[in-house]
This record gives structure tokens, sequence and C-alpha cells, in this order.
């Protein structure tokens, strides 16, 4: 079955400005949320990758047809409300669930912080300290939460602007929004970040298993010792608790680096013992070594989801925490919108990008009211029902039904 280049553009515009639309077009305006949300994709998906860019891109190419100046598409996003913005993720996320009939059996969620480098004033609204990469310790940083399973969507989006981190809000707010999406979680994996007591604090006090890996701090390095003199570089599991009273007792699972050099001096890159911190009930301790750094290898697949939605990054000196918030957003929507699409069709992101480009092209040459009557549940279940009538001519040939 050929989708159509038209397609894909026309079911992204009817979510993207339909009701509780990304982009919130002042009353009276000029241009209507379609025509800004043109170049908006065209930014993200073409090699003219700014709002700026992609205007001059499109009034080349289009000189008659309907684009708004670079600095009226800004002005209609610094219009956008955050919350609105993040909302209307959320909803989009729960139909996206819907269509792709996720199993009810619990899932695993992968959480983690993902900064963006930023090189201006750091006084800047959204500017908040982050973990020192590429010659600046000062971004805008988002808490994300990803489905690590056959279909992997980013759940939630959480935008950072508090100098300091309430690990426990931030971690309750995800828990709850990913329940009312109707997801119960099996466990979460967790970044080293999230080794603190306020975290782990949360995470029992919700009953939710989690694998995490522990920092190490002078406690845990004396246990290593004491356990490498009595034990060997073996696997095993030893109870631990922070210092607080108000901390509840979890395991520290100990796993052998196979790759330890003990001629090159022990540091970062050459541990002798990898260290998780979970609250997973275990009967052998041989078996849950070898299960935990298993599982916690799961969230590895998001690192894959973070390059994927750098290729759909739009370039900006823009200062607006808004208008940056709104980028991020759209990353993580053509995001999940590619991975729902991988579910019936064969698709990348590379041939994603190049449909819609081609997409806008031809709405821009010819015109398009389609919009209203396109959507992406009716693509995927078009689609969906058939690659199930050709299963079953196939099989059906084959003698199998």
């Amino acid at each position: 079955m050929l989708i159509k280049q038209s397609d894909l553009r026309a079911v992204l515009m009817n979510k993207l400005c339909g009701e509780g639309s990304l982009i919130r077009v002042p009353k009276g305006a000029e241009y209507s949320a379609e025509d800004a949300t043109n170049v908006l994709l065209h930014a993200a998906t073409s090699s003219s990758d700014s709002i700026e860019a992609a205007v001059q891109d499109l009034q080349a190419m289009h000189p008659i047809s309907r684009i708004p100046c670079a600095d009226t598409v800004h002005t209609y996003m610094k219009e956008s409300d955050i919350g609105e913005m993040l909302s209307f993720f959320r909803k989009m996320n729960s139909e996206f669930i819907d269509m792709v009939n996720i199993s009810d059996s619990p899932q695993d969620i992968a959480m983690d912080f993902h900064n963006v480098q930023y090189y201006g004033d750091k006084n800047t609204k959204g500017v908040v300290g982050i973990q020192p990469k590429n010659g600046t310790p000062w971004g805008y940083s988002y808490l994300t939460a990803d489905l690590v399973g056959d279909c992997k969507l980013t759940l939630d989006i959480v935008n950072l602007t508090a100098l300091n981190k309430n690990y426990g809000t931030l971690i309750e707010g995800v828990i709850n929004r990913i329940d009312q999406l109707g997801i119960a979680i099996e466990k979460i994996l967790m970044d080293r970040e999230f080794f603190n007591l306020a975290s782990i604090v949360t995470l029992d006090a919700a009953n939710i298993n989690y694998v995490m890996p522990a920092k190490l701090n002078k406690r845990i390095n004396k246990i290593l010792r004491d356990f490498e003199m009595a034990e060997g570089m073996v696997p095993g599991v030893i109870k631990y608790k922070f210092r607080d009273e108000s901390s509840p007792e979890f395991c520290l699972v100990i796993v052998p680096n196979k790759n330890y050099d003990p001629v090159r001096r022990e540091g970062k890159d050459n541990k002798k013992f990898f260290v998780f911190a979970t609250n997973i009930k275990f009967d052998l301790v041989q078996e849950f070594t070898k299960k935990i750094p298993k599982e916690y290898r799961k969230r590895w697949n998001i690192e894959t989801g973070y390059r994927m939605k750098k290729v759909f990054k739009i370039r900006t000196c823009s200062k607006s925490f808004t208008v940056r918030s709104l980028f991020f957003t759209l990353q993580c929507i053509m995001h999940n919108c590619l991975n729902v699409l991988k579910q019936v069709v064969s698709i990348t992101a590379y041939t994603l990008k190049s449909a819609i480009c081609e997409g806008i092209r031809d709405c821009l040459h010819i015109g398009s009211d389609l919009i209203r009557n396109q959507s992406i549940a009716g693509l995927y279940n078009r689609v969906k029902r058939y690659n199930e009538d050709r299963e079953l001519r196939s099989r059906q040939h084959l003698g199998l039904v």
C-alpha cells in the first residue's frame, strides 16, 4: 500500500492545528495556525533547519503562497502557553496508546534528564545549571519518561525551571500522569542522578520498582572494599539505606567488571565493579545479579530515541523559553509519530522527513482543504487493515487457513 506524502503532512496538520493546537494563534491574526505550522514542520524536516531559513526556502519556492515571515511565526509561538503545550502533547499520547494497543501488562519506563546547552546569559528565563558539556554548564533541561517496549514512545515531558530539582515532586508527577494514560508501571530504569534520598523515598511510597546505578560515595566504596576482601571479584547483593531515618532499605547489586584492567589506574573508565540500586525482590543471588544489568540495558534504547529526536531539531537563537520548549515538544511529537507509524509500515526518520517536506510543497502549490478529514488514527487503521488483509491472503494462498 502506497502512503502518499500529502497524507503524512495532512494527518500531522490535522493534529497540530486541530483542537488544542500546538501553536496559539492570536484572534484576528493575518495568518492561520496551518500557515505557521507549515513553516514549523518545514524547519523540523528539511535542511532549512531554522524558522528563518525555512521561511526563505518556502518563499523562494512558492512566492505567491501564504507564508508568514519568521518574526510572525516567532510572535505566534511566544503567544503559546507551555502548560497548554504539554497538555496537548499528553492528549496526543493518549490517542497514540489507544492506536498501538499497548499490552495491559505492566510496562518498563526509562526516566532521564535531557539537557540542551545554552551559551547566552545564564540569567535568561528557563536556563538552569546542567552537567557541563561542550563548554557550558548552563542550558535548558527537560525530564522525559519513555516507554522502552516494542513501541518506543516519549510518554511525558517536564520542563525544569527551578535551580534546584525537587526529585520527589518530579517523579510523583510523572508517575501520576503515566497512570492517567492507563499504563501500569513494571519498573522505572533511571539515571545515576536519581540516586538520592528524595527519589528513593518517593518511589518506595508509590510502590514502584526501580533500577539505577548507585553513586559511589565513601560508604559504598568501603562496602565494595570489604566485599572484595571477603568474597573476591564475584557478584553479590548487599542491603543498604541512606543515613537519614526516612530512608527505606533497598539492595545494592554488585557486578564485577569483566573488562577491568588491574594494570591501569582504577577510575570512571576502569571500574572493578558496577553497582546498581534496586528494590526488586529476588530469590537467588546468582540469577539476580545477572538479571539486573540485563534489565537496565533496556534503557539504552532511549539513547537511540535521543538521536532520533535530534533529527527533527530546529536551530534557534531565541531566548524565549516558550519557543525552545515548543521546539523540544515538537521533536518528541515527531519521534512518537515515527514510532507509531513503524508499527504498520517500514519507515525511517529520513523517509518521514522527506515525505512531509514534499507534502508541504504540494500543499502550497495546489492548495489543500483536506486536513479536517485526515487523522493519524485513520491512516494508521487503514494501513493496519491493509497489512492484515495481505497476510490473510498469503496464508490462504499457502493453504494455512
